[in-house]
């Protein structure tokens, strides 16, 4: 077992496994190619409450994270890079010189707690425009405290033994206590992903939150979800909280002309779409099913998600229009194009 800073890590192998001691490192993993015929390697990382997705480009020796995840995330990243990927080699790179950017999909704990960290390695990190707003004044102060017990409780479901710290980036006492990216780089509907990673594109999905996106590799039709749903045992359910039911509804809606043969899920992991649900259009109105049926047949339920919706939306304050709501054309890939052959090690 190798030490990683604070944390003691050891890598286990594949498949990733998402449940257990939040010491262990294991990974899945998608091969497909880039639009110019290169390799690209997706890294499934389980993390301490979402998985992580390290996409690789082998030929160019560059990485992307699709989400920073959890605060101590980032020193399991660092060790998957440093230690597994580079297992083996005689000159190691650090983790500075390999990872090119970093994306916050938005501003929940899960996937922006370690933002800053990354930003204090000099690795640049991209977000929504509109995510630097969120966590402002006393009330955001109070929605990160209960958000991070919020966390916690969901580790612990997911048998992490040794409880890890939610304010390792934290700006003191009096917060913020994880910080929003401070850099330049912004996303909004369409906008394909700065420094070198341009064939994935952001499409803005309102719902869970005013300001969350979603990405998407166009060449080979793969999309990450960000907490657009959830995977568990029974099937695809909604996130919790939704914070604005009717934008929820409609980005469902607009997503249903994406073409799309694998999903990432930061809760639940790679998903083949054609083996899981026969197609995407099948797994949203599953999704969708799902949704109406829990709140129809479990009152405790749909006043839970009410409290924690309610609660969320009360605290951060956030507003959202139907006249913000995006309207451009979803990203397609160019006509009469064949996907490049997906692979995906699960086992």
């Amino acid at each position: 077992m190798q030490r990683c800073r604070v944390f003691f890590f050891t890598y286990i192998g594949s498949p990733a496994r998402f449940r257990g001691s939040g010491n262990e490192i294991s990974a899945s993993f998608v091969l497909t190619r880039t639009v110019d015929g290169g390799p690209m390697k997706i890294h499934c990382i389980p993390g301490y409450i979402s998985a992580l997705y390290l996409v690789e480009y082998p030929e160019q020796g560059k990485l992307l994270l699709l989400d920073s995840g959890f605060p101590s995330d980032l020193e399991r990243v660092r060790f998957y890079v440093e230690e597994v990927m580079d297992a083996g080699k005689f000159k190691k790179q650090r983790i500075s010189e390999r990872l090119r950017l970093v994306v916050s999909t938005h501003s929940h704990i899960d996937h922006a707690g370690a933002s800053k960290g990354y930003e204090r390695c000099g690795i640049p990190v991209a977000c929504p425009s509109g995510m630097e707003k969120c966590y402002r004044g006393v009330k955001g102060r109070i929605a990160q405290i209960y958000e991070a017990h919020l966390s916690q409780l969901v580790a612990a479901r997911l048998g992490r033994k040794v409880r890890e710290g939610s304010f390792l980036f934290s700006k003191g006492l009096l917060g913020p206590y994880w910080q929003m990216p401070v850099g330049a780089l912004r996303l909004d509907d369409g906008t394909p992903l700065p420094l070198g990673f341009h064939d994935w594109v952001a499409i803005k999905c309102p719902g869970h939150t005013s300001h969350m996106v979603c990405l998407y590799h166009s060449y080979s039709r793969i999309f990450y979800v960000s907490d657009m749903f959830v995977a568990i045992k029974k099937g695809f359910f909604p996130p919790l909280p939704i914070d604005f039911d009717w934008a929820y509804n409609r980005t469902l809606h607009r997503l249903r002309g994406l073409p799309t043969r694998c999903a990432l899920l930061p809760h639940g992991g790679i998903i083949d779409v054609g083996d899981r649900c026969g197609s995407w259009n099948a797994l949203i109105d599953e999704i969708v099913l799902h949704y109406e049926l829990k709140a129809k047949r479990n009152s405790r339920f749909e006043r839970a998600r009410c409290l924690i919706a309610a609660s969320s939306h009360l605290l951060q304050g956030e507003h959202l229009s139907p006249e913000l709501f995006p309207r451009g054309p979803l990203p397609v890939s160019p006509e009469g194009h064949e996907p490049p052959h997906l692979h995906i090690m699960d086992s």
